[in-house]
């Protein structure tokens, strides 16, 4: 029992994991998107 509650709360962790990444990732390209323009139009 115990177990297999380990096996699936890692998988969960890396399945979590894996989407937290993607999310973090598009996020930060469009961070960095949206400073260009700032950059581009303030100066």
């Amino acid at each position: 029992m115990h177990r297999s509650l380990e096996s699936m709360r890692s998988s969960g962790f890396a399945s979590f994991h894996s989407s937290m990444s993607e999310t973090l990732g598009g996020a930060k390209m469009v961070c960095t998107i949206n400073l260009c323009l700032l950059f581009s139009l303030g100066s």
